[in-house]
């Protein structure tokens, strides 16, 4: 029988001491180097000349900007541990940058939506910011009816529909927004006609599904042209289907309703799990499914799991659980729980090299905590996890934890989505029994 407990999942207890302190050190030493717009600036601009691939740095954003930072701070003064005025300041600079540069994209990490979701957080403690929250909300309900969402296979990218800046993120945020405006629940019927579409049949040849990524539309990093030269279907939560299946499950759950929502939500879970594999520690998800040259899906069934939250099993475990809750499923709970608990033995063998959210130890913390309520397994490694992460902490470094950008090459990034706030953040999810809001960036529920 699996336990069912949405709070009390698990962290970690007054009864380790030490661990305590030395999770306590380090949040406070990374709120103390990131206080003021000077001090993020600098760290901004030491990560881009460190950076391989530098993102850039733009205050409203949530994953890389002042948005993602205020929320670092918020939670360290919930925990005794900083000051909401700095918070404040944070979020009120992210907002005003608005008026220089304005945020143009719907997107989650790092656009309005994202923005939204930080400032809503930070109304919960400071209602004055309530009336700007609403005027946003207005805003990304506009953006995302003013957004070309291309509704065309074998053109589309994954941009358009996945978590990061895609339609399921903005989708997966706009839901949970308490009494919707009319222009709010305009702008989630828009997004849902999207993404239902996207979960029908496909009516082009050498199509398997709609959301079929064609070699025109790779990024221009990493190996996809060596790995899919015919094309490929995306399994990872931060590109790929399964955060749109949990996404619509979300919004269901919320209490949206649309034509041919509750099919899209089965068509794309079970096209979910017929591409599980397994090895020696249990089910195991790729990065992706490969088509041939007659655009029949060719899925590998060896190779080795990416232990992230971007991609890998723990990434689509998190999605089959938000959708596990969404609609009740108990099998598909099971099936969840069972992935991430792999995950967990194999991360036993070679966990990830970096300390951060996106790809590394932090984002395996985030997701262990989030599985805590439903797995005994999640709660032992809690405080094991969390042990390795401080591993990581180096005070000599400007911002205390280094994501590893690549093997031996690391980068002093300050930011939430591959920086030093995303890790002090999973810190104190660690150490706190309830869910933290700032979940909701990372998953649809």
């Amino acid at each position: 029988m699996l336990e069912n407990r949405e709070t009390a999942g698990g962290p970690v207890r007054g009864d380790d001491d030490s661990l305590t302190e030395r999770a306590h050190r380090a949040v406070r030493l990374v709120a103390e180097r990131t206080s003021t717009t000077d001090q993020v600036a600098e760290l901004a601009l030491t990560a881009a000349e460190q950076a391989v691939h530098p993102v850039g740095w733009y205050p409203p954003s949530l994953s890389h900007g002042q948005a993602g930072t205020a929320l670092l701070h918020l939670y360290a003064a919930r925990a005794g541990l900083g000051d909401r005025e700095t918070a404040f300041a944070h979020i009120r600079e992210a907002v005003l940058s608005t008026r220089v540069v304005p945020l143009e994209s719907p997107g989650i990490f790092g656009g309005t939506s994202g923005l939204a979701l930080a400032l809503a957080d930070c109304a919960a403690d400071e209602p004055r910011f309530l009336p700007s929250l609403h005027r946003m909300h207005e805003q990304l309900a506009a953006q995302v009816l003013d957004t070309d969402y291309p509704a065309v296979e074998r053109v589309l990218s994954d941009a358009d529909y996945d978590w990061i800046g895609g339609a399921a993120g903005v989708l997966a945020y706009l839901a949970t927004v308490e009494d919707p405006s009319p222009a709010v629940r305009e702008a989630v019927r828009r997004l849902l006609d999207y993404l239902v579409w996207l979960s029908e049949p496909a009516r082009t040849e050498r199509t398997p599904r709609r959301w079929l990524l064609v070699p025109d539309v790779y990024p221009p990093v990493g190996d996809y042209h060596a790995k899919y030269p015919h094309g490929y279907l995306n399994l990872g939560f931060s590109h790929g289907v399964p955060a749109v299946a949990a996404a619509l499950a979300a919004a269901a759950a919320s209490g949206h309703r649309h034509p041919g929502l509750e099919s899209a939500v089965t068509t794309l879970t079970s096209w979910i799990l017929r591409h599980r594999a397994a090895d020696e520690f249990g089910p195991l998800w790729h990065d992706g499914v490969a088509v041939d040259e007659h655009g029949e899906e060719r899925p590998r069934t060896h190779g080795h799991d990416q232990i992230a939250w971007c991609y890998g099993t723990a990434g689509v475990a998190s999605a089959l659980l938000d959708i596990a809750r969404a609609t009740g499923d108990s099998d598909l709970l099971t099936t969840a729980v069972t992935a991430f608990e792999a995950v967990l033995r194999r991360a036993e063998q070679a966990g990830p090299l970096s300390p951060t959210l996106c790809h590394g130890q932090a984002g395996l913390l985030m997701m262990c905590r989030a599985f805590a309520p439903w797995s005994r397994l999640a709660r032992e490694r809690t405080p094991v996890l969390l042990d390795r992460l401080l591993d990581h902490a180096d005070e000599a470094r400007p911002a205390v934890f280094a994501d590893h950008e690549l093997p031996g090459h690391l980068v002093d990034d300050p930011g939430l989505l591959t920086g030093a706030a995303g890790v002090a953040l999973a810190i104190l999810a660690a150490l706190n029994d309830d869910r933290p809001a700032w979940f909701r960036a990372f998953f649809a529920r």
